[in-house]
């Protein structure tokens, strides 16, 4: 695969899944998933399919299909995917809002999981236990939340629900915890999750390693264990993700990602 083509599938995972938001609407080269709950420019944004010539006429559809819905005209895709379109967008009055790098791997570009000593890493999936969900969840609160105090003793029903919801819909999650036989057995250490497999790709994301494990490897190790499964046993051609900074990139390069091109936020306030 040629890396146009792999940027293009990268934005054709991001068409379908605005197809998939329980309110969505097609408008030409464009589609569109609405939050019916939130006016919150992030929670509704528009999507190009790939390769496609858009037009002003197209746009200006685009434009009054948010309005409609009292929203913000906004979009979400990866330029190299759809090439001309943020030139078109800026045209026509947009403005960009933000770019992320995204990297990707292929089954024949991935390294590992590497086996960390006195860890276990586990992809879950449907039957998991919701004690197996919580620590994945409990990894991702510790990694992301507000407070630096440890979360063992916090509330992860609403959590655990939605890691549930989401395995039942055929996502997956990933689990580091310490391995049996070890002082630290059971004892959830990082995780992380993805989205479904649409096109032949998805998306990886929330990856997490709870403050005490750092610089174990632990992140390596989750992220390489899910994209295998994902490439080898889900079959998919590829998989993406959005490191949050430099030292992201530089752990997610470890195992064979590789930087490949960029998300596009780009709207009209």
């Amino acid at each position: 695969m040629i890396l146009e083509t792999l940027e293009s599938k990268v934005n054709g995972y991001l068409h379908a899944n605005a197809r998939l938001r329980k309110v969505n609407e097609a408008c030409g080269p464009f589609h569109i998933g609405f939050d019916a709950g939130s006016d919150h420019p992030f929670a509704n944004y528009a999507v190009p399919e790939s390769g496609a010539k858009v037009t002003e006429q197209d746009i200006a559809a685009l434009v009054a299909a948010f309005e409609r819905r009292e929203r913000t005209p906004r979009l979400e895709f990866a330029p190299g995917g759809a090439p001309g379109v943020e030139e078109a967008l800026l045209a026509a009055g947009f403005e960009v809002q933000q770019r992320l790098p995204f990297m990707l791997v292929t089954a024949a570009d991935l390294v590992g999981p590497e086996p960390v000593d006195g860890v276990e890493v586990r992809i879950l999936d449907a039957s998991a236990s919701d004690e197996e969900l919580r620590g994945v969840a409990l990894a991702q609160r510790e990694a992301f939340g507000d407070s630096d105090e440890p979360q063992d003793d916090a509330d992860f029903t609403g959590d655990i629900a939605g890691l549930r919801e989401a395995a039942e819909a055929g996502k997956f999650s990933v689990l580091a915890r310490g391995a049996a036989g070890t002082a630290e057995a059971g004892i959830a250490m990082g995780g992380g999750g993805c989205g479904l497999g649409l096109g032949g790709t998805t998306e990886i994301g929330g990856i997490a390693t709870r403050p005490a494990f750092r610089r174990r490897g632990v992140g390596a190790a989750v992220t390489a264990a899910l994209s295998r499964h994902l490439l080898e046993v889900s079959g998919l051609d590829c998989v993406w993700l959005s490191p949050a900074g430099p030292d992201q990139e530089r752990l997610y390069s470890t195992v064979g990602y590789r930087s490949l091109g960029e998300m596009l936020f780009i709207w009209k306030p």
